[in-house]
């Protein structure tokens, strides 16, 4: 595998938020690639501002990575982290077919979120991409209550022994390593077709949420600019954002 980007590997017993230590990191502009684990957060954050109380035991990691590739390329890095995710619990707890990623960067298992990732950016005026920062949420050993959030872990589904965080921070970064080189390499084409294989079945049937308005239809993949298609009754419709229902299905691997 892949282990062109160096990363400095920093671990913590207590941060407020792994990715809230990258971006000040960032801020001071040491351009060095870092990876940051912890084993609780006291002031975690989720998409769409969502906060939580971290049970302990899970994954909270984090990526600082000062960029290779083009703005143009930045749509594709959602899929890129997912997939190092997707790659890293399916190697250390073998292969499922009811793990899969929803789009476009949450792990699902027997359709309970078991992972999330927040990515976050600064881009320097006109169109220079300064910094990235991935940021992981595994559930290992239990899940955070969600109000609204349909939550599971690594524990609700495999017997076997479960890896600990530092085994999944390392699977991980080897993934991620990768998975930037094909983006850095212009692999677009591969990436999208990669992160297919590992997603829910097509006609899966969804909800996609956009602020006040839902739409209902059947799930047919993504198309060549990373948006989720969704056959509705009249037409495809393709969306860059929105928050899916997935009303459950099983994928053979």
């Amino acid at each position: 595998m892949d282990s062109s980007i160096i990363w400095q590997v920093e671990h913590y017993h207590t941060l407020p938020s792994t990715n809230d230590y990258c971006i000040e990191q960032a801020k001071l502009r040491k351009k060095l690639n870092l990876a940051v684990l912890t084993d609780f957060q006291t002031a975690p954050r989720g998409s769409r501002g969502r906060g939580w109380v971290e049970p302990t035991g899970n994954l909270a990691l984090s990526f600082l990575y000062w960029p290779s590739f083009s703005i143009e390329q930045v749509s594709w890095v959602p899929f890129i982290a997912s997939l190092a995710l997707y790659d890293a619990v399916d190697e250390l707890c073998g292969s499922s077919a009811d793990l899969y990623i929803k789009w476009p960067n949450d792990l699902v298992y027997q359709n309970k979120k078991i992972a999330g990732i927040l990515i976050e950016s600064y881009v320097q005026y006109p169109d220079i991409l300064e910094w990235l920062v991935f940021g992981f949420g595994l559930n290992i050993h239990s899940a955070p209550v969600i109000e609204g959030k349909e939550l599971g872990c690594l524990k609700d589904f495999f017997n076997k022994d479960l890896p600990q965080a530092t085994e999944v921070s390392e699977k991980v970064r080897e993934y991620l390593t990768y998975w930037i080189i094909c983006l850095i390499k212009g692999k677009q084409a591969f990436i999208r077709e990669s992160w297919l294989q590992r997603s829910l079945p097509l006609d899966t049937s969804l909800i996609v949420n956009q602020g006040n308005n839902s739409y209902k239809g059947k799930y047919k993949g993504i198309d060549n600019r990373g948006f989720l298609l969704l056959q509705t009754q009249t037409a495809i419709e393709s969306f860059s954002a929105g928050e899916l229902l997935c009303l459950g299905q099983s994928r053979d691997k």
